[in-house]
């Protein structure tokens, strides 16, 4: 019986299903189930799909039928745009400004290691699309939606470096996490334990794996189960050991059997505490037992933090953690820095729904402050900016601006860009002063403290502190 799929080569131009023709420049990405071209222009992708056989070409034409329906609004996806016309089987997805693989921020490409690191945006770009791509796996998650195939060519960013973009392709893969077959697609390196051994199918663990073996790789230039014997070893060796998890992570912390000296090191004075804590978390417990694995959520949570608390080194420009000693790439001894340290007010132990608005919250009650596990670096001559992620527990829209904050030599000016007043509480005795809506405020930063509220005196709501972290000798 005639078919009505080609299974052959790529044809140039390619045609959708609304009979409009586009012009392939050059291939973006390739796996075992196709390749991805640029359309010509640069905000267009087509994904040309490679099929073993005719049913199963029209089995992957109609699970595109089902991912046009799902409910993705909101998630940075390389959505399905057009199906291509038959005989070709892929689609039409668009894309950001010019865009590259994110493997671009994780294999260097020259031998000065520092050189790169810093020519691809250093740490801190690292970690904010980082927390982008965590909150599309989770946003992705919580509608019972798995990837199933995450990997760094799987993931395009921005090509200019003062762009944080992402978008997720190769859209063909999602489906409903009860309804994904036992034999899932995955990236060598990338699959987690469970898939790999066929234990599992593709859930929104397996994602989770994936996900914290990119964040890893992203921000260390280096493989999570891939040491220095392993990198010198065959293709064989490194997927029977390192692939297969017959091998310890680099970094255990009791078996240095799997040592790992490339890449950006050392490692753990590169990352925040709370993501080696959850980077043990994954490659270590969970390696057992996949209920022990973060989610995508905290990754996501952990990762906008630790955007927050970097710092620049004034003589190479290198971004580094704001409590570490010294920056990692000329060692030079860390200044001074301010910060402010977030907290809560409200009852001891919790952390109730965001009600800031209201003033008779707490009938009966006593508050107390709470200082809360994070921090913000301010930044010297720049803005350092307030979001609802840092002002509410469950914000809507988490990245719309509440405060900025302009860092002078004695001073700062804070302007207010929400719908609410904030209040400055300079810690003398003097009454709260309100900030109202677009109106600015100016505070000393010459050691006296102050408390910046985002509620008023007597309600449940969050509020940073100034302090300072004293300079590295």
């Amino acid at each position: 019986m005639a078919s009505r799929w080609d299974l052959g080569g790529l044809l140039r131009p390619v045609e959708d299903e609304y009979h409009q023709l586009w012009s392939l420049s050059h291939s973006i990405g390739a796996g075992g189930q196709g390749e991805v071209w640029l359309a010509r222009g640069g905000r267009t992708a087509v994904k040309i799909i490679t099929a073993p056989t005719h049913e199963a070409a029209e089995a992957v034409h109609v699970r595109l039928r089902r991912i046009q329906r799902l409910p993705l609004e909101g998630v940075p996806l390389a959505g399905v745009l057009a199906l291509l016309a038959p005989p070709k089987l892929g689609y039409v997805m668009e894309l950001a400004d010019e865009m590259v693989p994110l493997d671009t921020l994780c294999v260097p490409d020259e031998e000065d290691l520092a050189a790169w690191y810093l020519r691809t945006g250093g740490l801190e770009r690292r970690l904010r699309l980082l927390a982008k791509l965590a909150e599309a796996v989770a946003r992705l998650h919580a509608r019972a939606i798995v990837y199933q195939d995450l990997s760094p060519s799987n993931v395009l960013i921005s090509a200019a470096t003062e762009q944080q973009e992402i978008r997720l392709i190769d859209v063909d893969n999602l489906g409903l996490a009860s309804t994904v077959g036992s034999a899932p697609v995955h990236t060598p390196g990338y699959g987690a334990p469970e898939i790999v051994s066929g234990h599992s199918g593709a859930t929104t663990l397996a994602d989770a794996h994936a996900l914290g073996v990119l964040i890893f790789e992203t921000l260390t230039a280096s493989h999570p189960f891939r040491g220095d014997e392993v990198l010198d070893s065959d293709p064989a060796y490194q997927e029977e050991y390192a692939d297969r998890f017959r091998l310890p992570w680099t970094d255990h912390p009791t078996d240095r059997t799997n040592d790992c000296t490339v890449g950006i090191t050392p490692r753990q004075e590169l990352l925040s505490g709370q993501l080696w804590d959850l980077a043990s978390q994954c490659f270590v417990d969970a390696v057992a037992n996949p209920l022990l694995r973060p989610s995508a959520a905290r990754w996501a949570t952990a990762l906008h933090s630790a955007a927050g608390q970097t710092v620049e080194c004034p003589e190479c420009g290198w971004t580094y953690r704001a409590f570490a000693p010294s920056c990692l790439a000329c060692r030079r001894p860390r200044d001074r820095v301010w910060v402010l340290r977030h907290g809560l007010t409200g009852p001891v132990g919790t952390e109730p729904q965001d009600r800031s608005g209201s003033t008779d919250d707490t009938p009966g009650i006593q508050l107390s402050e709470v200082p809360l596990p994070d921090f913000t670096a301010l930044r010297p001559g720049g803005e350092t900016t307030l979001t609802a992620r840092h002002t509410s527990p469950a914000p809507d829209r988490p990245d719309s601006v509440v405060a900025q904050l302009r860092l002078h030599s004695q001073d700062a000016t804070v302007l207010n860009l929400s719908r609410d007043s904030l209040w400055l509480d300079h810690q003398d005795g003097r009454p709260w002063r309100e900030i109202g809506q677009g109106s600015q405020a100016t505070v000393p930063v010459d050691g006296r403290a102050w408390t910046l509220h985002f509620g008023r005196q007597g309600a449940i709501h969050r509020w940073v502190r100034l302090m300072a972290v004293e300079a590295s000798r």
